[in-house]
């Protein structure tokens, strides 16, 4: 199992998910060309991802930090990062057991139908819920438990990913995929409730989209331009106090060029992943309305790399940082103080994005709204994280400091799960068994009425009403292969 895991470490994200995909392809009986072709491009594209990605960080963590220092608050919690996270998973059995379990258990939910997502395109993200299984296995001194929580935990990650994919593959314009990481998703919820108040309500929404913003400031409205304000406007309020410098002014107009070349170059590099994505979702698609691929819905989970750099996507996470740093100094009972993991905003609002299909207003007054929840649950599980990461040797600021992951604790749904699994006595078995029976009833009615729930997640009646038609043509078309069979 070290094996793999240094194996996975080795060749990375653009190597493995490119071939996982080759193979998949191969399985799924695409042409070896286009297969190639496909899982070529889709690795080309991850790479060129990573590398905006690598230049956005560059050049907005210190803007971050300075923003923070800025404030002059000092919060019990430190924001250590997702590293730490990550660290505290694979430096225990659990998490290099989980690489090849979790492989099995995805499978075989994916083959038998459980889910419509194939999610080991993506195992660079069990991370995510794998932390909190950690934990629960810390807590409860049980290795099974931990275990068994996490089957649980990757369950409710399939399950939004399921629920999400229509609408991702409307808003991202890639078709076929999904977002499996927990911690960009476990937002969605409070973006559905948002979106039922507007809908039941019938309030009057504000068109402040993409789109709309085109319309309305021309120029100022473009991705470029975008860019170029927020990155500015962020760099100002972070240096305020140093504006009499020619230095700050240099280091302001650098972070604001380079959100607008993230956002210039990012719609290249998209198109680059989407020439990956054509001819084997094209293939699968034939196969799939001729009854070849006996599969209604097939979703692949992908990096959120791909994501992050949307417009919307992007703009939203920029515009929350300053406040979410603003709402974790006043907000009662938070001990968090947001630092190392605040530049991966615009990852953690990409389910907010989706499911308000790209209103950057909304979807700021969504993140508004969860992520003050989602600092509450943070600061609970700070005592546990910071323990963890004594145990695997993740540095400690300071001497009886506690640190957390802002990206990977802000997390209300692993949070109920976790205190449920490790709850005292008895408590414990009726927190289990009731999170248990509020999924299956939620998986249940999602697959009773998949239209309904795609609709309430962002997707639109027409693109949900496209899918379901291609769902009804695969099942007629293995009803004919049967018919010629008898």
């Amino acid at each position: 199992m070290e094996a793999i895991k240094t194996f996975i470490d080795l060749f990375g994200s653009t190597i493995i998910v490119p071939v996982v995909v080759f193979v998949l392809c191969l399985c799924l009986k695409v042409r070896v060309k286009q297969a190639f072709q496909g899982a070529l491009f889709m690795g080309i594209g991850l790479a060129a991802f990573n590398i905006i990605l690598g230049g956005l960080m560059g050049t907005l963590a210190p803007v971050v930090m300075e923003l923070v220092k800025n404030t002059g608050i000092n919060l019990p919690v430190i924001d250590v990062g997702w590293p730490a996270a990550a660290m505290i998973v694979f430096a225990n059995k659990l998490g290099v057991f989980y690489l090849v379990f979790g492989l099995g258990w995805n499978l075989f939910l994916f083959l038998t139908k459980w889910t419509d997502t194939f999610e080991p395109t993506d195992i660079f993200n069990y991370y995510q819920f794998l932390f909190f299984a950690t934990l629960v296995m810390l807590v409860t001194n049980s290795f099974w438990m931990g275990v068994v929580s996490c089957m649980f935990m990757n369950l409710l990650q399939l399950f939004i990913a399921d629920i999400l994919a229509p609408s991702i593959q409307e808003h991202y314009g890639y078709d076929g995929v999904t977002c499996t990481a927990f911690g960009c998703v476990q937002c969605a919820p409070m973006a559905v409730l948002l979106r039922w108040i507007i809908i039941k309500f019938r309030i009057r929404e504000i068109k402040f989209d993409p789109e709309g913003l085109r319309e309305k400031f021309g120029f100022w409205g473009e991705p470029v331009s975008m860019g170029v304000t927020i990155g500015f406007v962020l760099a100002v309020i972070a240096k305020y106090s140093h504006l009499g410098l020619v230095q700050t002014w240099a280091d302001v107009l650098k972070t604001a060029i380079v959100t607008g070349a993230i956002m210039a170059i990012y719609p290249s590099v998209s198109g680059l992943f989407v020439r990956g994505l054509i001819p084997i979702s094209q293939t699968l698609n034939k196969r799939l309305r001729s009854g070849e691929v006996k599969r209604k819905y097939f979703n692949i989970g992908i990096d959120p790399a791909v994501f992050f750099g949307e417009e919307a996507t992007l703009t939203t996470g920029l515009v929350l940082i300053p406040i979410i740093l603003a709402i974790s100094i006043v907000l009662p009972g938070n001990r968090l103080l947001p630092l190392a993991d605040l530049p991966a905003m615009p990852f953690m609002v990409i389910g907010l994005v989706t499911v308000l299909r790209g209103n950057i207003l909304n979807s700021v007054i969504a993140g508004t709204l969860w992520y003050p929840i989602a600092l509450w649950c943070n600061s609970n599980i700070a005592a546990v994280f910071t323990e963890a990461a004594k145990s695997v040797g993740v540095k400690i600021p300071a001497e009886g400091a506690l640190v957390s992951s802002f990206c990977i604790g802000s997390n209300p749904i692993l949070w109920v799960v976790f205190k449920a699994w490790t709850a005292p006595a008895y408590t414990r078995l009726l927190g289990i068994a009731a999170t248990i029976a509020v999924y299956l009833v939620l998986l249940v009615l999602f697959k009773k009425n998949r239209r309904a729930w795609w609709i309430a997640a962002g997707a639109s009646a027409e693109f949900v009403d496209e899918k379901l038609a291609a769902g009804s043509a695969q099942d007629k078309g293995i009803e004919a292969q049967v018919q010629v069979a008898t």
